[in-house]
């Protein structure tokens, strides 16, 4: 959709009127030209000299970016039954957070990515096989590498920024490792158990083997994920565990930034964090503690 900057224009000049009437009629008329007016906006933002008029631009950009994506993730919850599509709910979600983010430009950064796996992964090799050629192309060729173990950086928090520095905390880069994992039809799950969760290729309805994304995609059999558990400190009982398929990485994902901003009092992220969360459902993974 083209939007005459002509149109916008005359609401630019009225977003920090102090009438609430006006400055409602003005959202509502910035909404309704839909998503197409975020790229008007940022242009008009990139053009604009006076610092404070720049700031009430890209604010209310920040607004209206919240309220679509917002309700694109609702759409996308409510195409189920059937599985989700990990690399859209990728998308959904970092452009949720950063109204910037182009998708020619996302799904390049994702592509470059999958394709090295693609061009290699093989029907004819067994799931071992096929998730060590793609632990060494993950963790040696692409050369993604897990920071901020105790969750407590932004920088490493979005995946995102992940796909273009290839650096992210333990959620985002198991996202993106299961978003390779999908579009290459590698049948790996999630194992959750209160706190966490483990990568589990399923085989005949089976766990056939786990991976510790902590360490390089090392894999390891069954009889010793209670190995796995106590060096990550946890205590818990294998009758909490929990297959998950692949969706459940999107409530992982933002219970993980939830809990980051929480103890940054970043007020207003966690309130855009939990209104996300609340659209994927009440089920939830992690247990976040309040600060203190």
């Amino acid at each position: 959709m083209n939007i005459d900057p002509e149109e916008i224009e005359p609401l630019i000049a009225l977003l920090d009127d102090r009438d609430t009437v006006v400055t409602e009629l003005v959202d509502s008329r910035l909404a309704s030209f839909g998503p197409a007016v975020l790229r008007t906006l940022r242009n008009r933002a990139q053009q604009e000299t006076d610092p404070a008029l720049k700031t009430t631009i890209e604010d209310r950009a920040r607004q209206l970016n919240t309220t679509f994506k917002l309700a694109d993730l609702q759409d996308f919850v409510n195409r189920a039954p059937g599985p989700l599509s990990l690399f859209e709910g990728s998308w959904i979600l970092s452009s949720l957070f950063d109204w910037t983010l182009q998708r020619e430009r996302y799904e390049d950064l994702f592509f470059r990515c999958s394709q090295e796996y693609l061009a290699e992964g093989s029907d004819q090799r067994t799931g071992l096989e096929n998730i060590r050629i793609l632990n060494h192309i993950f963790y040696h060729r692409l050369g993604f590498t897990l920071y901020d173990v105790q969750l407590k950086d932004p920088r490493y928090a979005f995946v995102g920024n992940a796909l273009k520095t290839h650096q992210g905390n333990p959620f985002v880069l198991a996202f993106i490792y299961l978003m390779i994992c999908q579009v290459s039809g590698l049948p790996v799950e999630l194992l959750c158990f209160p706190g966490g969760f483990v990568p589990t290729y399923v085989e005949g309805g089976k766990d056939l083997f786990y991976i510790n994304l902590y360490r390089g995609g090392e894999l390891f059999p069954k009889d010793r994920l209670d190995t796995f558990l106590k060096a990550t400190g946890l205590k818990i009982d294998r009758s909490a565990f929990r297959r998950r398929d692949e969706s459940a990485m999107l409530t992982l994902y933002l219970e993980s930034l939830l809990y980051i901003h929480t103890n940054r009092k970043d007020e207003k992220m966690s309130a855009v964090i939990d209104r996300a969360l609340t659209i994927l459902g009440p089920e939830r993974f992690l247990t976040i503690d309040e600060p203190e």
